[in-house]
């Protein structure tokens, strides 16, 4: 499903004293199959506008209205956002949402009912028992978790990280073709951080055509993401690969921005006469760092 949003704006709170222009004239493709990342300041709207991909934020009906004159356009794949006719519960079946801390969204008795809530829910009639075990088990399996030790067991008596497994099996258990993860490493520590990471590439693989993730770790986005959205005021300001975006780094740190270790070390070395062309990966760095050493060498 290929993402499509073109002059896209949206303001909370309309018509009011209070009125905030979250989004301004913002248009953006993202590719099915893409390790999407978007990066922005704190109010700059990144998180706005993947709240539009599952219709949680919707356009308002005097846009729907004017949306052809005004050349709005916002699809995500043959579901037209602009339309009253959306099926938007259809489209939540696509496109799954992971919010920050997800752990802080488990509510059932047991794990198997928390996994279970989201494909009742989405279903088009009451599916039959074996059905949603079927569905729950490839899910919690999915994640990494023991199904068969951790279904009937509280969620809230499991570790911080299987809370937090157990949330995005809670949302992949419908099978959507687009996972988008709001800070999904946010609280955990370096391990977490890459098991998490490691984790959504699992589930691209075998889950999930295309996952975007909204994150303010820099490191995260460069070892992880095949393009790179910029938001800064409402608006999208680069659409980069990584290894092309942190090569900006004044750009980035003039819209209150941090760039991975690697960009910073690669522009330390360069400022003491030591050129390094590298994608921004860790991986990538130590390797290039290592032939320029056995070359001086």
């Amino acid at each position: 499903m290929r993402i499509v949003a073109e002059h896209l704006s949206y303001v909370y709170n309309a018509r009011s004293p209070f009125a905030t222009k979250a989004l301004d004239d913002v248009s953006l493709t993202i590719e099915e199959g893409e390790f999407f990342g978007i990066i922005g300041h704190t109010g700059s709207g990144k998180s706005t506008f993947v709240q539009h991909l599952n219709g949680l934020l919707r356009l308002p009906s005097s846009l729907k209205r004017r949306k052809k004159k005004d050349g709005v356009v916002l699809t995500v794949g043959e579901f037209d956002l602009t339309s009253k006719k959306t099926d938007f519960r259809a489209l939540r079946r696509h496109v799954g949402m992971v919010f920050q801390y997800p752990e802080n969204q488990l509510f059932a008795e047991t794990v198997f009912e928390d996994v279970a809530f989201g494909y009742k829910n989405f279903a088009d009639k009451k599916p039959e028992r074996d059905e949603v075990e079927r569905a729950v088990r490839e899910a919690i399996t999915a994640v990494g978790l023991d199904y068969g030790a951790v279904k009937d067991m509280s969620p809230f008596d499991l570790s911080g990280g299987q809370k937090r497994r157990v949330a995005i099996a809670g949302v992949i258990v419908t099978s959507p073709e687009i996972l988008v993860l709001d800070e999904p490493a946010a609280g955990l520590d370096p391990l977490g951080k890459r098991e998490v990471m490691a984790l959504l590439h699992k589930l691209k693989e075998s889950k999930c055509k295309t996952v975007i993730v909204v994150s303010h770790d820099m490191d995260e986005i460069a070892e992880n993401c095949t393009n790179v959205a910029v938001f800064s005021d409402g608006k999208v300001k680069d659409v980069l690969p990584p290894a092309e975006l942190f090569k900006r780094t004044e750009e980035l740190f003039s819209l209150g921005l941090d760039v991975p270790l690697t960009a910073k070390l690669t522009l330390a070395l360069k400022q003491r006469g030591v050129e390094i062309d590298c994608d921004y990966t860790m991986e990538d760095f130590v390797a290039k760092v290592l032939a320029k050493r056995g070359n001086v060498c």
